[in-house]
């Protein structure tokens, strides 16, 4: 099954569902460089490097000139049923690169202070770990979507069930944190990581819902 009952071989869709996809890479590269950074901080006490944090500006950017590209590209295909559900897509993946970036910068202003330890740190690792599998399964969601909507649908169920894990270990991760001897600054920023964290997650529901969505305008 292909987008926009077997228009996918249109150029126009074509080109828009290819620029899509590459979109969402970014989204998982820099979120692969936030579980990189969060793994190595917890078992490492590894600082992010000054390296990775460019890369994570230097994705964001990209994203933003590939998003202004894939604007251009659905102006220019106004019979495309499906276009307001393909930008929503968009502008929530180009927040899932900001997440991941503002998450990152979060980080390397308290990790060279402070790690966790006991059952804390193994929330928080958890907690890293989940953001990433629930970005990888949203962009294994968009890549199915012009190939099979069945196989995009498994992925949308995934990613629901990830958000729900998420929103539990975020709860026991404060609840740790809170009691804490931690200094009120570091606790502060923490906090405002894991929140950016969760807004991660809620993205990708968003995500997932909207392919949903596109779903109920295919021939299934």
């Amino acid at each position: 099954m292909v987008l926009d009952a077997k228009r996918y071989a249109t150029g126009e869709l074509a080109n828009v569902t290819q620029m899509i996809d590459e979109h969402f890479r970014l989204a998982l590269s820099t979120n692969k460089i936030l579980a990189s950074a969060i793994a190595a901080w917890l078992e490492e006490s590894v600082a992010i490097s000054e390296s990775d944090l460019a890369k994570t500006t230097e994705y964001e950017e990209k994203g933003n000139d590939l998003k202004r590209a894939i604007l251009v590209a659905l102006a220019a295909a106004p019979s495309l049923i499906q276009r307001e559900d393909l930008l929503h897509l968009v502008n929530f993946n180009d927040k899932l690169i900001d997440g991941a970036e503002i998450a990152c910068y979060h980080l390397a202003a308290f990790m060279g202070q402070w790690i966790p330890k006991g059952n804390l740190k193994a929330k928080v690792a958890q907690l890293g770990q989940s953001i990433l599998d629930i970005v990888t399964e949203s962009r294994e969601a968009v890549r199915f979507l012009s190939i099979n909507i069945q196989n995009s649908l498994a992925k949308t169920n995934e990613v629901c069930k990830i958000e729900k894990e998420v929103d539990v270990l975020m709860r026991d991760v404060l609840s740790l944190l809170y009691p804490s001897p931690v200094p009120m600054p570091t606790m502060l920023r923490m906090r405002d990581f894991v929140n950016t964290l969760e807004e991660v997650s809620n993205l990708c529901e968003d995500i997932a819902n909207t392919i949903r969505g596109i779903s109920l305008t295919l021939n299934i």
